[in-house]
């Protein structure tokens, strides 16, 4: 006899079917988000590694163009070091990208070989030997290699930063169809063909980057200002009535600082001594009518309307119609690369848009210059012979460690034309630094 489902079955049925639906779905609904979130990871991290690849690259290229012209061994070992360092970085950058079976041996040949060549020079320069020319040609081709791999790689940098290389699309259609990759991996590709003849087997003036956080040398013995004084100097600074001048904010580091406001300016004043230490503007600059001439000759009045003497102006940068000016401190012979101070002037009117006294609050003081040990003609005999001298300066230079040094500071011209500062050493005569001079539109940069 046929059974019929009664109504309580039914409901009973219905209601089974509907919770193990919504089990479904929530566990669909679950491995969608973690397949979401998954994929974002990935994409996030093979963005970081082509960033992170791009910049290992360039520091490569920067050292190796560095590394032809050096001559002694403290500054060879100190660029293995960093090549040993930025290449092992590098691959491990490559390691992360979705390549899709893309082989990558010339690269990573490259990458892991290029360390070890120059490390190879360092040990002949610790034991007293030459480095032929025919090694310094080997490093050039390492570099020529280099420089078409950077090239590469900058470029799929910026087409990432454009939107015109997205990891997430390119994983798809790798996982949609059976063809070669596309955008990531074609490019990758083109990268590696470009070393296929790889052999067996790197805007600111020079050591802006080296303010360190330390003790404030300049203000270290200065008498201690209110903020009602502190708010006198900067009124006087902005050339404002005080009355219109607002207390910011306290700064409590070893530059300890009053801030205060005025219109779109942003300025502080050192709690020791009430000196400068920055300002920052953010208004509108109009269209350029001025010229870094002009920039030049408001930068040098600032200065010295606020104290600032001596100051001698080493390069400068032109970007959105600002000039931007870096200074050092002369002291008799010798630049004094740690004092430094940037002004920026707008070429619409002249007016100053910021100034940055950190510098030179952090590292000004009476040194007692050294008469060198070494004279300049025998310094000179460590500057590579690649390279033609074409002006000397006495020079202070600051180390990582936060000392400081004395050095020559030789502006040289290799073969092509392209400008570099050689700093050597005038107690050891060794090579300290080796920087690269860049002249553009915007003005004179160092790498």
């Amino acid at each position: 006899m046929k059974q019929e489902i009664t109504k309580r079955g039914k409901i009973r049925v219905f209601s089974l079917g509907t919770a193990l639906l919504c089990v479904l779905l929530t566990f669909a609904i679950i491995g969608n988000v973690r397949a979401a979130k998954l994929q974002r990871q990935v994409r996030l991290s093979s963005e970081r590694a082509l960033c992170e690849l791009d910049t290992y690259l360039s520091t490569i290229y920067t050292d190796l163009q560095k590394g032809i012209y050096t001559v002694t061994p403290p500054m060879l070992g100190s660029l293995s070091e960093e090549l040993h360092r930025a290449a092992t970085g590098a691959k491990t950058s490559l390691s992360v990208l979705p390549l899709s079976g893309v082989q990558m041996d010339n690269t990573y040949k490259f990458l892991s070989q290029v360390g070890d060549f120059v490390a190879t020079l360092n040990g002949k320069a610790q034991r007293g030997e030459k480095i032929t020319d025919a090694e310094r040609a080997q490093m050039q081709k390492l570099l020529n290699f280099s420089q078409t791999l950077t090239d590469e790689i900058s470029q799929m940098r910026t087409q990432l930063f454009d939107g015109y290389l997205d990891f997430a699309a390119t994983n798809q259609t790798l996982s949609e169809t059976k063809e070669k990759a596309a955008l990531l991996s074609d490019d990758m590709e083109d990268a590696e063909q470009s070393l296929t003849e790889y052999p067996t087997l790197i805007y600111d003036g020079p050591f802006s980057d080296h303010i360190l956080q330390k003790d404030a040398a300049y203000l270290a013995d200065k008498p201690s200002i209110t903020r009602d004084e502190a708010l006198e100097k900067a009124a006087k600074i902005l050339k404002v009535d005080k009355a219109n001048v607002e207390f910011v904010s306290e700064e409590t580091d070893s530059a300890a600082a009053y801030c205060f406001r005025y219109d779109d300016t942003v300025i502080a004043v050192t709690e020791r001594g009430g000196y400068l230490l920055y300002m920052l503007s953010s208004a509108f600059v109009g269209e350029s009518t001025l010229g870094y001439g002009d920039a030049r000759k408001y930068a040098a009045e600032f200065l010295t309307q606020n104290g600032f003497f001596d100051m001698q102006e080493r390069y400068y940068s032109i970007a959105d119609g600002i000039c931007t000016v870096n200074y050092a401190y002369k002291d008799g012979e010798y630049i004094c690369y740690p004092d430094l101070i940037k002004v920026s002037v707008s070429l619409a009117d002249g007016k100053i848009l910021s100034a940055d006294c950190r510098g030179y609050m952090m590292n000004h003081k009476d040194r007692n210059m050294p008469a060198p040990s070494l004279p300049a003609a025998e310094a000179q005999k460590s500057v590579s012979p690649l390279l033609t001298v074409t002006d000397t300066r006495l020079a202070v230079i600051p180390t990582d460690g936060g000392a400081e040094k004395y050095a020559y500071e030789f502006h040289c011209k290799n073969k092509d034309g392209a400008e570099f500062l050689v700093y050597i050493d005038t107690e050891t005569g060794y090579e300290d630094d080796i920087l690269i001079l860049l002249y553009a539109d915007g003005g004179v940069l160092t790498k």
